[in-house]
């Protein structure tokens, strides 16, 4: 593909190219960081039998460039990551690119905007956004652009109004062809300080996505409130909830309505610990064929911890429970894929844990373990681990 071509000059060229050439007299306002690991995945292709092993190398260099100007902020970020695989049949290499971008102005005191865009390319891929499990089944191009203008009503109130659009895009026919969507959302919310601790807010928002060429599309309507408090210097709270009514674009389909929540909290327990707990409930997007929805449940929890001026600890894990029913499956495109469905469920446990070790200013030590287990009805169970060396260094 052209974007591999194109890939793999930009990597060697950035792995080339001195730090000073990016230079400029004054304030750094740039970083560039080269990663370099070496990996052993148990079961590269997440079955549940014969499963295949093999040793990855994996070298990433990540540029970011910042301006902070009196009323501007951008930043751009670039991430080329190259993996080398040592034992898979569809190829030895894979690249892959990470690209955001944001974008902060002021207009005057009370009115801002800021622009996000975020965009992924990669090669057979693993996973993408939201933590949805995605096998290894094609190349895929996903970009998300995401818009705000905010204006401050009083001193303790503002509004908020935001548009987004996503896009995924498969390189494979038979994939995109039940996989490629395109998303609009756009929202209004009011932000309200109390007192300097606490803030509300109420929101709504709409929804929609559409896929190209199956009838899987839906519209979603939002209305909630939300909350966030800080308990003490240590403890920060939020809470997002209301209801959410989804109309889908297939006529066979009646439409759903549910709850939604969204909670979670941060401990700073002493100035070495940072403490993350959080759980969610809605209804989102299914990434099954034929179906057009899925109920999802998850919890997470993470905890960074320096032991020491030079060593830190990272560990982390995720439960998500995710439901399925036939009476959102759109018919007429399963019956054509001659595809059995019923009512089903997935269990996802992930979990991982990474020692950094601080050799000095510019480079870095790591080792690293991440887990993921599916129990799926509706798809092939799998356990998969992955452990890993490496070496950071900031250039």
């Amino acid at each position: 593909m052209k974007w591999k071509t194109i890939g793999f000059a930009a990597l060697a060229i950035s792995m080339a190219l001195p730090a000073s050439v990016l230079a400029r007299e004054g304030a750094r306002n740039y970083l560039i960081h080269n990663r370099l690991r070496l990996e052993y995945d148990d079961n590269i292709r997440e079955t549940e039998r014969d499963t295949t092993s093999s040793f990855k190398i994996i070298e990433e260099v990540e540029f970011l460039v910042n301006f902070n100007l009196e009323n501007t902020f951008v930043s751009v970020r670039y991430k080329p990551s190259f993996v080398w695989w040592e034992n898979r049949r569809e190829g030895s290499t894979d690249l892959h690119h990470d690209l955001d971008f944001i974008f902060n102005h002021k207009f005057t005191p009370r009115v801002a905007l800021g622009i996000k865009n975020t965009f992924r390319y990669a090669e057979l891929p693993e996973a993408i956004e939201r933590g949805t499990v995605i096998r290894q089944r094609s190349d895929f191009i996903y970009n998300s652009a995401l818009g705000t203008v905010s204006y401050q009503v009083t001193p303790v109130g503002r509004v908020e109004g935001s548009g987004r659009y996503d896009l995924l895009r498969y390189d494979k026919s038979d994939i995109a062809r039940v996989e490629d969507f395109d998303m609009f959302v756009a929202g209004l919310t009011y932000r309200h300080n109390i007192i300097a601790e606490t803030a509300v807010s109420v929101d709504t928002r709409f929804e929609t996505i559409d896929y190209d060429a199956v009838d899987r599309g839906s519209d979603s309507y939002y209305f909630g409130l939300g909350a966030e408090h800080m308990f003490s210097p240590n403890v920060l709270g939020n809470a997002r909830a209301g209801y959410q009514y989804k109309d889908y674009s297939a006529s066979g389909l009646s439409s759903d309505s549910a709850p939604y929540v969204d909670m979670s909290a941060t401990l700073v327990p002493s100035p070495a610990t940072r403490v993350t707990l959080g759980l969610g409930y809605s209804m989102l997007e299914a990434d099954i064929f034929p179906y057009a929805n899925q109920e999802r449940t998850r919890f997470y929890v993470g905890v960074a911890h320096d032991i020491t001026a030079r060593v830190s600890v990272n560990v982390a894990g995720s439960y998500i429970y995710a439901k399925y029913e036939a009476e959102d499956a759109v018919f007429a495109e399963a019956a054509e894929a001659d595809i059995e469905f019923g009512d089903g469920s997935e269990d996802i446990i992930q979990l991982s844990a990474r020692v950094t070790y601080r050799v000095n200013r510019s480079n870095w030590l790591e080792a690293g373990w991440q887990f993921t287990t599916l129990d799926s009805d509706l798809r092939q169970d799998f356990d998969r681990n992955r452990i890993n060396i490496g070496w950071k260094t900031q250039l």
